[in-house]
């Protein structure tokens, strides 16, 4: 977990009291009052004290700076008003768009869609990127890698299980590590049963041309049988796997080298990229930085794969029972003590994985029987760590989901802070329509008007079973929710928006199933739009004006494929979460001075910086409308208040984000690769 700064000594805002911006409209004018007693000179004018002003007229540089702040906060949100109905008919005619578009991109039609579309196709676009890319490798040069030379660094075994092998692949297999800048390594080629007189020549050849490539021989056993052979067999500090028709990047034992000196870790991964049989680059395959969320959800880690040898035998390798997701075992039983192993992710494409009839990086269906050993490996993964939970299969294959098994003592307080009758008579409808195996009680915070939508809440609260709390005061989400919470006592607290539709019968199991973990704090849910785009899958920090909603309006990405799989986040929106009763206590609640905006990125990041994971969990899908609860835009104040805590923060790369995309928009997109 990346450190967070938490020093809330505000300088930017120290020596300046707070204003109420609700009413932008004076706040120009207010800024600049001069009070009726004071007597201004106007210039020129001569008097007894020639041209000097009277002492209390002037204003410090820091509030002078920020009067000015404001005027031009004032001003913006008069161009944002005044293209409020223009936005909306633009957003209404390019979602359409996206839809129409996305549909058609599934089609053989596809390359024409994206010519008439004026777009570059997105493997076209990453095969130029990749240009770019390893033109920024520093390991490229040799000066880099006789450093780590003399630095001393380890030797790094390669095992390369073998079986019926198409020999060309092969030999490029072989040479990919022959060429390796980093020369302190050693190639252990593990065939499962008797290799095929021709196969068997070239593996003679090989072994004859390298004195570190060496070649076991084996009775046909299994391909978990085959790595353990070569694991007992190498003599590496640390073990990285290759698959037989696969390549590696000239340059990536020279990045897992400087990894191991830096970090010493138990587990090393990479980003990896798809090729064609002949070698050509399709799409990459970006990760997040360690995500165990994600590792129970799919095995992520993908290629390549690097272990420290004596971890790897001390949780006794691979076992045949899991073969098909064999892999994935093994990666669950070597982060079994999440808090204590040492992961490290190094964000470059340094494996290329070829895509043919018989590889599930083309086919997924090729190996039909890895679906059930990876539910095999998860299930077995939360029985060892005593978590009470049923894994089922995910939306895609190879991926996993699970139930949380619910106890006597679990419930859940479903808080819903609303000003509008209509938009909460939809939620409550939606809520009634669905079952829960859950104990679950509805708070209705009233946000009191004086008029008749107060009666009709009241009656909605009554009709559907809710309790209802009454607020009266200026508009704060952060301080009524906080109210709100002093009158439940259930172990969850979940927080909703008024203009969410639930629509799935275990939504709440799903929400809450992340906190199966006891490192897990808050969990969010996967929001779409009424016409299936998604809003949320995760809050990322880093981007756009400090945080956004990595994929909105996106249906799928092909730069980012877990958008629909539950994994860590630095953060989920307010609209629907889930925090355990004990931490939102522990933290105080939310900051009030966040009244309308950042109030809960900040809990997010408040309890990161606490030791707890922020996780979400997409099984937990609903419909939010957006933007019809509050007042869309930030305030100035809210702005400065939260860049000043979380500055450090926002200027970097997110953890669970990809340096490998861009930050300007949160529309996911190849960004501009840099030295790394």
């Amino acid at each position: 977990m990346y450190p967070l700064d938490n020093n809330t000594e505000e300088k930017v805002l120290s020596s300046v009291p707070f204003r109420d911006y609700s009413d932008r409209r004076t706040s120009r004018l207010q800024a600049f009052t001069v009070p009726e007693d004071e007597s201004v000179v106007a210039p020129g004018a001569c008097t007894a004290s020639a041209w000097t002003f009277p002492e209390t007229s002037g204003l410090s540089s820091e509030k002078v700076l920020l009067n000015e702040l404001a005027s031009l906060d004032w001003r913006v949100s008069r161009l944002e008003a005044a293209f409020l109905s223009m936005a909306r008919l633009w957003t209404w005619g390019n979602r359409v768009y996206r839809r129409v578009g996305h549909a058609l991109l599934r089609t053989p039609a596809s390359a024409i869609c994206q010519r008439l579309m004026g777009n570059t196709a997105a493997d076209e676009k990453y095969r130029q990127w990749l240009i770019q890319h390893r033109a920024t490798d520093r390991y490229r040069y040799s000066e880099p890698n006789q450093r780590l030379v003399q630095i001393g660094t380890p030797l790094i075994s390669l095992i390369m299980p073998l079986y019926q092998p198409n020999l060309a692949w092969l030999e490029s297999a072989v040479n990919s590590v022959r060429t390796q800048l980093y020369q302190k390594w050693q190639l252990l080629i593990v065939c499962d049963g008797d290799p095929l007189p021709d196969a068997a020549s070239l593996l003679e050849s090989l072994v004859s041309e390298d004195a570190r490539i060496q070649c076991l021989c084996h009775a046909r056993g299994g391909i978990s049988s085959a790595l353990n052979r070569g694991l007992n067999a190498c003599s590496g500090t640390y073990t990285g796997f290759l698959d037989q028709d696969d390549i590696l990047e000239p340059t990536a034992l020279s990045h897992v080298a400087a990894a191991i000196i830096d970090d010493e870790p138990d587990l090393i991964y990479t980003d990896e990229d798809y090729v064609s049989e002949c070698g050509v680059p399709q799409l990459p395959l970006f990760k997040p930085a360690w995500s165990p969320a994600l590792l129970l959800s799919c095995m992520y880690v993908g290629h390549l794969l690097v272990v420290a040898t004596k971890r790897a035998l001390g949780v006794g390798g691979f076992r045949s029972a899991y073969d098909g997701a064999q892999d994935h075992d093994f990666v669950l039983r070597l982060t079994d003590d999440s808090p204590r192993a040492v992961v490290t992710h190094i964000p470059r494409v340094l494996y290329h994985w070829r895509q043919h009839m018989g590889s599930t990086a083309l086919a997924p269906d090729s190996k039909p029987y890895s679906q059930e050993a990876g539910l095999g490996a998860v299930q077995d993964a939360l029985e060892r760590r005593q978590y009470r939970a049923v894994v089922h299969p995910g939306r895609i294959r190879n991926t996993y989901g699970f139930t949380r098994v619910p106890s006597s003592n679990d419930s859940a307080a479903i808080i819903v802070p609303t000003r509008n009758p209509k938009l909460l008579g939809n939620l409550l409808e939606s809520l009634r329509a669905v079952r829960s195996g859950f104990s679950r009680e509805v708070h209705v915070v009233l946000h009191c008007q004086g008029n008749q939508s107060d009666e009709k809440i009241a009656t909605l609260a009554g009709r559907y079973g809710a309790r209802l709390f009454e607020y009266r005061g200026p508009f704060n989400f952060a301080l009524m929710n906080n109210l709100a919470v002093n009158r439940v006592a259930s172990s969850f607290l979940v927080f909703l928006n008024d203009d969410v539709l639930v629509r799935s019968d275990e939504w709440l199991e799903h929400l809450c199933a992340p906190f199966i973990r006891p490192e897990v704090g808050i969990a969010g849910a996967l929001l779409h739009y009424p016409d299936g785009m998604i809003e949320h899958s995760g809050v990322v920090t880093g981007i756009s004006d400090g945080v956004g909603h990595a994929g909105r309006f996106q249906l799928e990405s092909s730069f980012w494929p877990w958008l629909q799989l539950t994994r860590n986040v630095s953060a989920v929106t307010g609209a629907c979460f889930a925090i355990r009763r004990t931490l939102f206590e522990q933290l105080g609640g939310f900051d009030i001075r966040y009244h309308n905006n950042y109030n809960d990125v900040d809990l997010c990041l408040r309890a990161q910086n606490a030791g707890f994971e922020v996780v979400v969990s997409t099984s937990a899908d609903l419909c939010h409308a957006g933007g019809q609860t509050r007042a869309r835009g930030t305030g100035l104040q809210e702005r400065l208040s939260f860049w000043a805590r979380w500055g450090n923060v926002l200027s970097q790369v997110d953890y669970f984000y990809s340096p490998n995309l861009s930050r300007r928009l949160e529309t996911i997109d190849l960004s501009v690769p840099s030295w790394q």
